[in-house]
């Protein structure tokens, strides 16, 4: 190759080599941070309060945190133009974790009454409910219609002292529940056939039903409660912040999202309306 035509390529690759870095896309602008100090405790951080021992709401899966809250937590922080961290808060823990700054957010608050006393529900994001489950003959689908009125069954199984228990306890009687150490211990006396029905948590146990595929939501056993995030009742700026940051997150669907990923097949649980009237605002 001759001297003039090396200079030529040369050239030319060059141009390429401009052009094709002047074509590159820049890079997104970070968003800017919605909230700072003081209504948030570092600048940048959305410091978010998950019970990290309940799954699918929050866990450990292969050493990283996992779960629907922790899904939920990472977009509201997103949302608000803020890095999420998370703190495993227990639930009997949260109204003392806001109290000490320890968090910024709590998650999976009922938002019922006054659930998280000297705390501000700022939106809720999910509804969970007791529930009836029942095993069916292969993988096919019921109707999810059961009522404690509609119960056939000679005991229906549950797990002890939970919610589902003490209220068929109280509806049906002691001797009408079979109790078992877990929910999953109950599910999977469900499908064995041990026992017909058993109630627990809906979101729950519908998690767990899909190592179960015969196990169904077949019902709910009493009215839902939404599920808010809750920040120290004089932050003012942060619950207006979380509670917009949720309700966009909800026009744009990435909520339903969520819940699907974690929980799919689950139907729409519903509240009644003297449970929302009672709630903290």
């Amino acid at each position: 190759m001759s001297r003039v035509v090396r200079s030529v390529v040369l050239g030319v690759l060059v141009v390429l080599l401009v052009a094709m870095t002047g074509c590159k896309a820049k890079p997104a602008p970070k968003p800017q941070p919605k909230v700072a100090p003081p209504a948030v405790k570092t600048a940048g951080s959305l410091m978010v309060g998950v019970d990290l021992s309940t799954p699918p709401f929050g866990g450990v899966d292969q050493g990283k945190r996992a779960g629907l809250d922790i899904d939920v937590a990472a977009a509201m922080a997103e949302q608000l133009g803020l890095t999420v961290r998370y703190v495993d808060v227990k639930p009997s823990d949260a109204a003392t974790a806001l109290a000490q700054g320890r968090v910024d957010v709590v998650l999976s608050v009922p938002f019922v009454g006054e659930a998280l006393p000297q705390a501000t529900l700022a939106g809720t994001y999910l509804t969970d409910s007791p529930a009836f489950f029942v095993a069916t003959e292969g993988t096919a689908s019921i109707e999810a219609s059961m009522t404690l009125d509609k119960l056939s069954a000679p005991k229906v199984g549950a797990q002890k002292e939970s919610e589902a228990y003490w209220l068929l306890q109280d509806e049906l009687g002691a001797e009408s529940v079979e109790s078992y150490g877990t929910l999953r211990e109950a599910i999977e006396a469900l499908d064995d056939g041990s026992v017909q029905v058993i109630a627990g948590d809906a979101v729950v146990g519908a998690y767990i039903a899909r190592d179960f595929p015969r196990v169904k939501f077949a019902g709910q056993l009493g009215s839902g409660a939404p599920l808010a995030a809750a920040v120290a009742m004089d932050n003012t700026k942060l619950s207006e912040a979380v509670r917009s940051a949720l309700d966009q997150l909800a026009a744009d669907g990435v909520l339903d999202f969520i819940r699907n990923k974690w929980v799919p097949g689950l139907p729409d649980l519903q509240v009644q309306e003297s449970a929302v009237a009672t709630a903290t605002p």
